[in-house]
């Protein structure tokens, strides 16, 4: 058709947004002791199960200071079934009056010092336990190991990082939209990914979750783009561009993009009014590749006829008509054909 006028339409926009491939679960094992690294059971690359041995500590101070604290609680002890012996012994010297009550409170508090000195020795060697179960690093996770913190033989502190673990089979996108865009995303919306290095495939993902709050001085919301890893093909850290189709609620007026053009970067139509041509400079607004169709903010009135094909040596003020408003509308022009130039 070669004419048109202003139609309500519900326009549906592609963003495109950048952002990165991140693990949704992924984790950094750290050191639960200050000790020796005895061995390294994994290196970067080898897949690890939830539970799997993945290094071990040297445990020869361990196993010393285990030693220790068993004597330490077998004296504690002895020592107590010594104190409640004295007294049992002097509850009944007490009660036949062969002994002071400040001789028989004397041997209870004893008793109650052994009992105190019994429940420490019993929490020493716990400890100790713990610590020789933490000497064998177990990983948290199943995954892949991205980093290798530590070699054996290496002195290493007290929460120094290990190894780093990443599970590859559930990936995300954390990606950057613009405030003007966050309002019309939902949570559950599909989306399309392309990922940087990974040519001629899309990635079908979907909106997991949208942070309430903005980026520091960069006016973007990130969202989190859920992305199946079926191949094992992404990596984190890859980056990727998140293409968000975004539908208004409201229709809004607009014209075919055909209808549109553009001149020292100032968009226009033309216009049959009074059987003559008219250019109308006009502001555009959200634009539909898909649909073929933009909108237009002012400059154009409802009803008005554009002109919705390309015609050559257009001029203001140059004679036409409209033969019919039909859906198969044509124009006819006084003088059709380029005008002759001198």
């Amino acid at each position: 058709r070669d004419v048109v006028s202003l139609q309500p339409k519900r326009l549906s926009v592609e963003v495109t947004v950048p952002g990165s491939v991140q693990a949704v679960s992924q984790a950094t094992v750290r050191a639960k002791l200050s000790a020796e690294i005895k061995r390294v059971l994994v290196r970067e690359g080898d897949r690890v199960t939830a539970g799997q041995a993945i290094a071990e500590f040297d445990t020869a101070h361990l196993r010393a200071q285990m030693a220790e604290r068993k004597a330490t609680l077998e004296s504690a002890r002895a020592q107590l079934a010594m104190a409640e012996r004295t007294r049992e012994s002097n509850a009944q010297l007490v009660k036949q009056n062969f002994i002071s009550q400040n001789a028989f409170d004397t041997a209870d508090k004893s008793h109650q010092v052994q009992l105190a000195a019994l429940a420490a020795a019993k929490a020493q060697l716990e400890i100790t336990e713990l610590s020789m179960t933490d000497a064998v690093v177990r990983s948290p996770i199943s995954g892949t190991v991205s980093k290798r913190h530590v070699q054996p033989g290496e002195k290493v502190s007290f929460d120094a990082p290990l190894l780093s673990i990443v599970d590859l089979a559930q990936l995300e996108v954390q990606a950057q939209v613009p405030i003007s865009d966050v309002t019309q995303i939902r949570k559950g919306m599909p989306t399309h990914v392309d990922v940087e290095g990974i040519d001629g495939r899309k990635f079908e993902g979907r909106v997991e979750r949208i942070n309430p709050s903005a980026e520091p001085g960069t006016r973007t919301i990130n969202i989190y783009v859920s992305l199946a890893n079926e191949d094992s093909l992404l990596k984190t850290g890859m980056f990727a561009r998140v293409l968000l189709t975004i539908s208004p609620e409201a229709e809004v007026p607009a014209l075919p993009l055909s209808a549109v053009r553009t001149e020292a970067a100032q968009p226009f139509v033309w216009v049959v009014a009074d059987q003559k041509l008219a250019r109308r400079n006009i502001v555009t607004g959200k634009r539909d590749e898909r649909a073929q169709w933009v909108e237009v903010t002012s400059g154009l009135a409802p009803g008005e006829v554009v002109l919705a094909t390309k015609f050559d040596n257009l001029k203001d003020g140059l004679a036409a008509k409209v033969i019919s408003l039909t859906p198969d509308s044509n124009v006819a022009d006084k003088d059709r054909r380029a005008p002759a130039r001198n």
